[in-house]
Parts: structure tokens; C-alpha cells; sequence
């Protein structure tokens, strides 16, 4: 699932088909200004969307494990090429491969340097 969302996200298409009717999502998201919580469900989501700033933006996933219903990656963005962050996403899918909950944090701390 999750090489697949960041595949959309990153070609700027429409992830909403893939996020599960009953859809909840917990992000904390660190910077060198500071960390900063977004959660909550599409109201939150859409809000959190709008502030993402996606020009350039590519994911890379340097490890993945799957256990039925629980998908768990971590690797590290780039924006034009140049490192971002680093990140962790774990997911809950639904029986139809949707995400039903989504938990994710990412830093700049690590220089974009994958674990």
C-alpha cells in the first residue's frame, strides 16, 4: 500500500480513494522551528494537505514489513533532489487496502539521511 500512496502523493494525484470511509490519521511532523501534531480525520486531513508544500517532494522507502492488515516503512524525502527527511509511516488497511488509520512522523534532524 504505502509505495503506492507515496507514488500517488508524489505525482500529485488524488489520494482520497485510498483512505478508508472510517479514516483517522495522527502525523507529527518536526522541523528545525519545531514539532507540530496534525490529526484527526478528512476535516484535519484536507487542513493538512493545504499546508504541505509537495513542489519537488519525492518519498524513498529503505525498509518495509507488511503483517496482514499493518504496513510499517521508513525512509527519507527530497525536495528537487536534495535530502529533507527522514521519516517512519505505519498504516492500517482495510479489507478493501485502504487506509483506515494512518501514523506517521518525520524530522529534519537526521539531515534526510534514511535509517
Amino acid at each position: 500500500f504505502l509505495p503506492r500512496y507515496f507514488e500517488t502523493l508524489d505525482e500529485g494525484r488524488d489520494i482520497l480513494p485510498m483512505l478508508a470511509p472510517d479514516f483517522s490519521f495522527a502525523l507529527l511532523w518536526a522541523t528545525d522551528e519545531g514539532a507540530r501534531e496534525f490529526a484527526g480525520g478528512f476535516d484535519e486531513w484536507a487542513g493538512y494537505m493545504a499546508q504541505r508544500e509537495p513542489d519537488g517532494q519525492r518519498h524513498h522507502i529503505s525498509h518495509s514489513l507488511r503483517d496482514g492488515a499493518i504496513e510499517v516503512v521508513s525512509g527519507w524525502t527530497t525536495r528537487h533532489g536534495d535530502p529533507l527527511g527522514t521519516f517512519t509511516f505505519t498504516v492500517e488497511l482495510d479489507e478493501d487496502d485502504r487506509a483506515r488509520r494512518l501514523f506517521a512522523a518525520r524530522t529534519e534532524a537526521f539531515g534526510g539521511a534514511p535509517f
